[in-house]
């Protein structure tokens, strides 16, 4: 079979010097597909002007290579035609990863496998000896009653259990879909796990690994609810738990292209894979010219386009397209359960004192199934009672728990699921996160309260963009002082990290070998003291208590991943980091996904080793005295990807057992993870952290917003997915930028990307760039508007609330501007998200409200927000040109005259229809009025 064309030239460079040390000239024309033969799996290859060829993987010992050189020749591929290789090797069955080594230590990873952390192929061996790149399904670990739970391992010996809400698990049909239960469960000690049995799915326990195994029938799609009860040793339950699954039927999408001449290389890339132009390589095993891929989606809508040999074609079978930004098209496709109007809706449609009534709206089918889930404020759930009428089901508050939430979702007869409604069924507290605008606080760079602690680091080649500017603790004490968050409608501030940072300038490891000074505070030399750059615990402690009189809460930016060489952690325990040489001699510097959780990011910043317990204990008890000596009110964790998932844990129940013990209001525990969705999630849950920045969706945010790539076909995708992995319970955050990313104008305006420069931050070291074209703030007031309609807690970034501009690192990081340093666009800018930010805290839709997608377009969006009385339609128009839209908006919005908020204008709801006139470039937000 053939798996893809690729071609190449290898050149090897010395290293760091930048010369040529020597060239290889072999040419890679073609990797083929293993296949099986006699119980044996074949590797093909075929290469121009190349010495040697072996195949090195798991299965041969790599090849028993000597410092990545492999020469042994019972690894060598024989030549069977002018440029083909291959080799047959018995392997065993089981998991196995291989490459290709050329020339004896070039090593090659195949396109089209999946790959592991090393990039090395990952291909699987089934029991009948044959070969696949998709693992089998595994078997379900044999049912019992109930299990022994393994003690939670933190650092107290609490005998008492905690159970957190879990969220709706989206999983698919047939398929075994594995729960970490950590996230959510701490167990006791002698406590036991039982799993209440269902006809629809398999359920096992592994305690060993703490995971729950579930597989849905193959046959079933919809939701589902399986009790779970942690029991104490007499049989007793203790707490109780309800997973609810959402099952859904993955199918095979084929993609198919006929071009008209032979390609050497041609992928399908698309939203269902990032756009990877080698994740999804298309084969013509039987020659007839027609090239295939499949993928397994989920139900949604996805763009697509063919790269062939390098060019980018949108599918010329499918009339369906959206603008791809650059003046063509990509290609959509839309599987079943997606899009507007089909799948069940559900909201929370009316309460009294004495119930609740949430509302069911039938998509193409009638609605089957319903869900109903009371959650607790200490954390467990249990299927609760309710009345289920015509259109909706109604839950008693009689004997509700106090701060207890009800859950709902329904599912239709095709299986199709309903975004999840959460609200209280008994007294809400008064403030929720979800109720918070964060505004990120960059310290140095905001404002300067006292200039007597201004002192930058003196060193020769030091640039001003990467030392000390002045801002502090004082300058931020001004401003709320002076009401500037109190106008934006910002009630949560975080501030970059404040402990003490070194005096002096470090060389950063990689080219082109800058010297920074640690202005920015991730590189801690005190546990207990703030920088004196910024001011000292009194001057925080006094900010602090004047944020609170405000309303305005403060979490702190906490680094744990590393210290500087110079604190005295490193100094006195060095037996609490680890090394920074690997076994095989290289550095273990900035391997982001090869060693996670052990790599360094400088040579001056010793990691921890999270495997000592004495180095956990004392990060976990010195985050809980900066929150208890402040008065703070959160932390945003960083580098949370590079910290084991058992840390968290046990941070989170240290927390739980002090501060949040001693407080009427939780803590919130935000991290940051560069990964996918479902990667970001398995640090979140009420065991773990409360939510992660939503970078998945940030990333489509950009391509909708700034630079006008994808329409809002995939913002809605983007949207949805967010909405169906994360669930209502997690609190997370919404952005359109962060000082690691170049800001939101720079794309917008078109500055980025450079194409004489691909390097965004050395953009800004050479060419900053500046907004010169006025008219395009009106894609980031677009944006903003849409940040400040969705669920969680959106963060607005220092200087974004104007629109300032800056490419990478440190040009994202330039002087905060205030008042008449503003011009009058910048000022325009400011009125926009001050105006939107206020409506975001009148109305509660917007915050927390159950979302229906009313129109999909590539230029022009609408949805809708309701929670209860109070109903929001959110428009978005992205074209220069007016328009005028016709909108089914019942039975959310009853027949009567509402208001555009944003223009004053007035409009009609009739016989369910709304007509809505749009500007180019505009947004509108229509509120019902408070009955």
């Amino acid at each position: 079979m053939r798996l893809a064309l690729v071609w190449a030239v290898f050149w090897a460079l010395s290293d760091r010097a930048g010369t040529l040390d020597r060239a290889f000239a072999f040419e890679i024309v073609k990797i083929h597909d293993l296949a099986s033969s006699d119980g044996s799996v074949v590797f093909r290859i075929e290469v121009r002007d190349v010495r040697s060829v072996y195949v090195a993987g798991s299965f041969n010992n790599w090849g028993d290579n000597q410092g990545g050189v492999v020469t042994d020749e019972r690894h060598a591929m024989s030549r069977v035609d002018e440029h083909l290789y291959e080799i047959k090797l018995a392997i065993a069955p089981g998991e196995h990863r291989f490459k290709f080594v050329l020339d004896d230590h070039e090593w090659i990873s195949p396109p089209g496998f999946k790959k592991d952390q090393d990039d090395n192929a990952l291909f699987y061996v089934t029991d009948d000896r044959q070969v696949s790149k998709v693992p089998p399904a595994p078997p379900l670990p044999p049912a019992r009653e109930w299990y022994d739970l393994p003690p939670a391992g933190g650092l107290s010996d609490s005998p008492a259990a905690y159970v957190g809400w879990i969220p709706v698990m989206p999983v698919n049909a047939g398929e075994v879909e594995i729960i970490d239960l950590h996230r959510f469960f701490s167990p006791g000690k002698n406590n036991r796990l039982k799993i209440a049995p269902h006809p629809n799915v398999g359920a096992a326990f592994v305690p060993e690994s703490f995971e729950l195994h579930v597989r849905p029938n193959a046959n079933f799609s919809g939701i589902l609810d399986l009790p779970l009860w942690v029991l104490d040793e007499s049989g007793d339950t203790r707490l109780s738990a309800v997973l609810t699954l959402a099952v859904a039927r993955r199918g095979v999408q084929v993609f198919s292209h006929k071009p008209s001449a032979q390609p050497q290389k041609i992928i399908v890339a698309g939203s269902f894979n990032d756009w990877n132009q080698d994740k999804t390589p298309m084969t013509d095993p039987d020659g007839d010219g027609t090239y295939e891929a499949r993928a397994w989606l989920e139900p949604g809508a996805y763009t697509y386009k063919f790269v062939v040999d390098g060019n980018w074609i949108p599918d010329p079978s499918n009339p369906d397209s959206t603008p791809d930004g650059f003046g063509g098209f990509n290609s959509i496709i839309t599987l079943e359960g997606a899009g507007t109007g089909r799948n069940p809706h559900a909201y929370a449609d009316r309460q009294t004192r004495s119930d609740i009534e949430v509302a069911l709206v039938p998509g193409d089918e009638p609605i089957r199934d319903v869900s109903v889930v009371l959650q607790t404020r200490e954390g467990s759930s249990r299927p609760v009672a309710f009345e289920r009428l015509s259109d909706r089901v109604r839950i008693s508050r009689k004997g509700a728990p106090a701060g207890s939430w009800v859950r709902v979702v329904a599912a239709d007869r095709k299986g199709r699921v309903s975004p999840a409604v959460r609200c209280p069924l008994a007294e809400a507290e008064k403030f929720r996160w979800q109720d918070g605008v964060i505004y990120f606080v960059f310290l140095d760079r905001f404002a300067n309260g006292d200039p007597s602690n201004d002192r930058p680091v003196s060193h020769a080649d030091l640039l001003p963009q990467a030392n000390y500017h002045g801002g502090d603790l004082a300058g931020l004490a001004k401003k709320i002082d002076d009401g500037y968050f109190d106008r934006l409608g910002v009630n949560v501030l975080w501030l970059s990290p404040l402990n003490r940072n070194p005096d002096t300038a470090f060389l950063e490891y990689l080219p082109p070998y800058r010297w920074y000074s640690g202005y920015h505070g991730y590189w801690p030399v005190s546990s207990t003291e703030v920088d004196p750059h910024f001011g000292d615990m009194r001057g925080l402690a006094g900010l602090v208590g004047r944020a609170h009189r405000r309303g305005i809460r403060i979490i702190v930016d906490l680094v744990l991943k590393h210290v500087h060489e110079s604190h005295p952690y490193r100094l006195a325990h060095p037996d609490w980091f680890g090394s920074l040489l690997l076994p095989d001699g290289r550095k273990n510097l900035r391997l982001w996904d090869e060693y996670a959780f052990t790599t360094w990011f400088e040579p001056f910043l010793p990691a921890f080793d999270f495997s000592n317990a004495e180095a956990e204990r004392a990060l976990i008890e010195n985050s809980i005295w900066w929150a208890r000596t402040a008065q703070l009110d959160g932390f945003r964790l960083d580098a949370v990807k590079h910290i084991p998932p058992s840390f968290w844990r046990k941070f989170r129940s240290a927390f739980r057992d002090t501060l949040e013990r001693e407080r009427s209001e939780p803590l919130y525990l935000v991290g940051e993870t560069f990964r996918d969705r479902r990667g970001i999630m398995s640090f979140v849950g009420p065991n773990m952290l409360d939510g992660q920045f939503d970078f998945p969706l940030y990333d489509t945010v950009k391509s909708v917003f700034a630079l006008e790539q994808s329409g809002f076909q995939d913002l809605e995708a983007s949207l949805s997915a967010s909405e169906r992995i994360y669930g209502k319970e997690t609190i997370m955050s919404t952005l359109i930028g962060n000082h690691d990313k170049s800001r939101f104008m720079a794309y917008a305006d078109g500055d980025l990307p450079d194409p004489k420069e691909p390097d965004e931050e050395e953009v800004g070291w050479r060419r900053p760039p500046a907004v010169d074209r006025p008219e395009r703030y009106a894609r980031i007031k677009l944006a903003m508007t849409f940040l400040l309609a969705l669920d969680g807690v959106p963060m607005i970034y220092y200087g974004d609330e104007f629109g300032i501009s800056g490419a990478g690192d440190p040009d994202n990081r330039r002087d905060m501007r205030f008042g008449e340093q503003l011009t009058a666009a910048e000022k325009d800018v400011l009125a926009h998200f001050s105006g939107v930010s206020a409506l975001r805290r009148r109305h509660p839709a917007l915050r927390y409200g159950s979302r229906r997608a009313l129109l999909v377009e590539p230029d022009r969006y609408v949805f809708l927000k309701t929670y209860f009385e109070d109903r929001v339609l959110v428009a978005l128009n992205r074209s220069p040109d007016t328009a005028t839209v016709s909108l089914a908006v019942a039975p959310e919005f009853k027949d009567g005259t509402y208001t555009n908020e944003l223009d004053g204008r007035k409009l009609t709801v009739k016989n369910g229809s709304l007509t809505l006139p749009l500007g180019g470039h505009s947004a509108a937000i229509v509120a019902a009025k408070r009955r």
